[in-house]
């Protein structure tokens, strides 16, 4: 399921708003950016579109145990890859193995580090919107979370730089509706400007 980052901000603002700046948005507004399951925390999750040509994404986020007991990211669940490989082992990527969360502690899976590598895309991802996926632990259970779609170079979340070089390289800007009349960029008043769509086979390729 893709879902427009914009449903979901509505009321707290848009994430992108203080992306433009280089920052992260208020916890106020990234409220919905924010996931709890037991005592663990999931924060800022995103992936990295596959690059033009590609099938393959990366998936990161923050995961805080906020909790007195050790606790494991053993499987990641999204409609839209054929596959998911967790690579948890920080001094050997190249490994699958699970993400594990110390207890009273954050995990930082980010490029160059702890990932979820997701294999086969069965549909395009479109930069600028969320793709719902499900995230297992050991112990706390399933959560479910929406992750935002950044540019295939983006080195962290909400990267606006990676973004603003994507939307060059697929000729979008601010001049009006590319692809169809399907929009995934910011105006000059920061806010993201999606217009609504449903998904239709091949929308946004």
């Amino acid at each position: 399921m893709m879902i427009r980052r914009r449903d979901l901000l509505a009321s707290g603002g848009s994430l992108f708003a203080g992306a433009a700046l280089g920052v992260f948005v208020p916890a106020g507004a990234a409220q919905a950016h924010e996931y709890d399951v037991g005592k663990l925390k999931v924060e800022h999750p995103w992936i990295r579109a596959p690059a033009d040509g590609d099938n393959k994404s990366s998936f990161y986020a923050f995961l805080h145990n906020n909790g007195d007991t050790p606790d494991k990211l053993v499987a990641v669940k999204v409609e839209k890859f054929g596959k998911s490989v967790i690579h948890g082992d920080a001094k050997n990527l190249e490994l699958e193995a699970p993400v594990v969360l110390p207890p009273k502690s954050t995990v930082t899976m980010a490029p160059g580090g702890v990932y979820v590598a997701l294999l086969d895309a069965k549909k395009h991802l479109e930069v600028g919107w969320g793709l719902e996926m499900t995230l297992v632990f050991e112990k706390a259970g399933e959560v479910v979370i929406d992750a935002a779609i950044d540019a295939p170079d983006a080195q962290h979340a909400h990267d606006a730089e990676a973004m603003e070089r994507w939307e060059k390289a697929h000729n979008k800007d601010t001049s009006g509706p590319k692809d169809g009349g399907h929009e995934g960029h910011q105006g000059h008043d920061g806010h993201e400007h999606h217009h609504h769509e449903d998904m239709k086979p091949g929308a946004g390729q």
